[in-house]
């Protein structure tokens, strides 16, 4: 097994749990301090190692790996998921540079010793990649480890490296067959990028529902990607796209006057206004721009039951499974209706849930059946209302509030808006009211998607109009597919000492200027700051001590290193910890020097000799394009300058040619009239 980190440091070594030894935590709160670690360490490498003290430790040759199992639910009908956190050590991967850091901007991050994947297999690749050995979950041989992190298809699948960097892969909610929602699953996945100080993550977006690209669709009704309510922003964009084309693009659709489309959508379908009107008549807020109409549907969607629902309008209480409580049907459908005329005689307000609780016990005297329901409510449809159950973020308690759907459901005389003979754009009812479910807000805003940002046809046309800049900008917002969060840095820039368990230790934040003694042509950065703790009264000495050990810990390019110096050439002038005050510069923290020795392997020199090709090849494409960007290139086979295949004309679904002229090269080839 490759540990978490280096052999000879014990104490930072995850303890092994005893197989068979088994725990369960809700994934509700996983990932939070205390949920199941107290991760209130400076770095991240420290509060990893305290989380995986309280996995399920499996070994593999040169992987490792710990498994979490998560409760989702746990009455009426119990759900778990599998977490699995897999080491992968430089040794056994198959590339030494990370594609993922290249094409989201951090191409010069120095190279890290291993990957940490946490992976929670879909139901497909847990039967292919999982084998049942007497009702536990084992890892046979290491090349099991290395498929698994490579497949696709997990419900979650991100990485870290070593130093606190790392990237979102992959991420399916229920329409994949997942048993969580997308939501669940980056809520978890934020919570532990949170909890264990992650650094930055990056993601390339392809998130899509429907047909649609949510990152187009909550780009205009929001003006940021689906994955903004997490906190992730621009990074890079493909095809020559930067920040400043993508903000413009942005805010060029969102503002663009719905009163501007009717004429160009009434020549598409001439039923197209009377449904522009039917969400104008919905809406309490007028619609004015394209932002207003997609948020707004966005937001019709979330509130509106589920459809299958209203296949059973009339039904007043809902039904809770009794099967594993000690109460009958009837007893329960009692409770209820308690419930909800407590909830009714506070006007709609939000309560507590000792509140609804204490109001509700002057009717059902067994407490016990009060909280089951209580608990079963929560964001449920009982009749014309929606009991809604939200933690209030101040006060830290469950509260309960009632809202009036009425208006919004299938009325008893089939006053349904789009029954399933009727057209996806839907229409309004032959008495006015504004009835629709929730199947035919997406399908209506799918009608949208396609003829209003998707219309490429119009961009084509020369009579096109204001569908031409729809079009154009729609695609600078599509070709915006990196986005990066930044979690934990230090804030206060002058504060890079701290006072740690009562002032005996110090912690200390600083970098590795490395110099190497090998040629090589690469520019390398300093790592980021690493925090390392030593006594208030050590030695210079056993800071750089210290300094190495971290440094070399994480980063492959300085197993070897050894610390020198003060960057400042101030050695001379201090020797205690005590007096670094002086030295921290700005930002920077503690800077020091390094030599990187003499034991660079062949596996390194190829890597910067691989690095200098990179930097070689010529990268010149029309979109503007100077680096490679994930996305598909073809090469002249004259002046060997790369260019995107999209720009040049060749379809994603074509191959590519075996024989290609830029069009630079094809206007001045001479022909040559002997050839045949």
């Amino acid at each position: 097994m490759a540990n978490l980190i280096r052999t000879d440091h014990h104490q930072h070594l995850p303890k092994k749990r005893k197989r068979g030894e088994s725990r369960v935590f809700r994934l509700k709160t996983f990932g939070e301090t205390g949920h199941p670690a107290e991760m209130n360490e400076l770095s991240f490498r420290d509060n990893l190692g305290k989380l995986l003290e309280f996995g399920h430790f499996e070994s593999s040759g040169l992987m490792g790996s710990w498994s979490f199992q998560l409760e989702v639910n746990r009455n009426p009908n119990p759900l778990y998921v599998l977490l699995f956190v897999v080491e992968e050590p430089i040794e056994a991967s198959l590339n030494l540079r990370c594609n993922h850091c290249q094409y989201v901007g951090w191409a010069n991050q120095m190279i890290c010793n291993k990957k940490y994947h946490f992976v929670i297999p879909s139901k497909e690749t847990m039967a292919a990649f999982l084998k049942l050995e007497g009702g536990s979950y084992a890892f046979p041989e290491k090349e099991s480890l290395l498929h698994l992190v490579e497949l696709q298809g997990h419900v979650l699948h991100g990485f870290f490296h070593s130093n606190g960097f790392g990237h979102l892969i992959s991420l399916n909610g229920i329409e994949t067959g997942s048993d969580l929602t997308g939501h669940q699953v980056m809520d978890l996945w934020d919570r532990l990028c949170t909890g264990l100080k992650a650094r930055k993550i990056g993601l390339n977006d392809a998130s899509h529902k429907k047909g649609m690209e949510l990152r187009l669709l909550h780009g205009v009704a929001k003006g940021e990607p689906w994955f903004g309510r997490w906190g992730y922003r621009f990074g890079t964009g493909t095809y020559g796209v930067t920040q400043k084309i993508y903000e413009k693009a942005i805010e060029s659709v969102r503002n663009i006057p719905l009163c501007l489309l009717n004429h160009h959508l009434t020549s598409l379908n001439r039923d197209t206004p009377i449904l522009l009107s039917k969400y104008q008549s919905l809406s309490t807020d007028p619609l004015i721009t394209l932002s207003d109409l997609f948020r707004f549907m966005l937001h019709l969607h979330s509130r509106l039951p589920r459809d299958n629902y209203m296949n059973n309008p009339r039904n007043q209480i809902i039904s809770i499974d009794s099967t594993n409580c000690r109460w009958s049907q009837k007893r329960i459908q009692m409770a209820i209706k308690v419930v909800i005329e407590s909830l009714k005689r506070v006007e709609y307000r939000w309560i507590s849930r000792q509140e609804v609780r204490d109001a509700a016990r002057n009717y059902i005297g067994d407490t016990g059946l009060l909280d089951f329901v209580l608990k079963s409510l929560g964001n449920q449809v009982v009749g014309n209302y929606l009991v809604r159950r939200s933690l209030n973020p101040v006060k830290k308690v469950l509260e309960y509030c009632l809202e009036d759907i009425s208006n919004l459901l299938p009325s008893s005389n089939n006053e349904l808006v789009t029954p399933q003979n009727q057209s996806s754009i839907g229409k309004m009812t032959t008495n006015g009211h504004n009835k629709i479910t929730r199947g035919q807000v997406m399908k209506d805003m799918f009608y949208f998607y396609k003829h209003i940002l998707m219309d490429y046809k119009g961009v084509l046309s020369p009579t096109g109009g204001i569908l031409n800049q729809i079009g154009m900008a729609s695609r600078a917002i599509l070709d915006a597919k990196y986005f990066i969060k930044e979690y934990h840095y230090i804030r206060d820039t002058s504060a890079k000492t701290l006072h740690l368990d009562g002032g005996d230790k110090l912690g200390i934040f600083c970098t590795i200027a490395p110099k190497y003694h090998h040629h090589h042509n690469n520019e390398i950065t300093m790592p980021p700051q690493e925090c390392i703790v030593v006594n208030k009264d050590a030695t210079l000495s056993e800071v750089y001590g210290e300094a190495e050990r971290a440094f070399r810990d994480i980063y492959w390019e300085l197993r070897d290193v050894v610390v020198e110096s003060v960057a400042d050439g101030q050695k001379e002038i201090i020797t205690r910890v005590d007096e670094m005050a002086t030295l921290m510069n700005g930002n920077k923290g503690l800077v020091l020097e390094g030599n990187v020795g003499m034991m660079m392997n062949v596996e390194v020199m190829k890597c910067y000799e691989d690095d200098n090709k990179k930097k070689d090849k010529r990268i010149e494409c029309e979109c503007g394009a100077k680096e490679e960007d994930g996305e598909r290139m073809v090469c002249c086979d004259i002046c060997e300058v790369w260019q995107h295949t999209r720009c040049v004309g060749v379809q994603h679904n074509e191959e590519v040619p075996r024989i290609f002229l830029c069009q630079s090269c094809d206007q001045h080839l001479i022909p040559l009239s002997f050839l045949p």
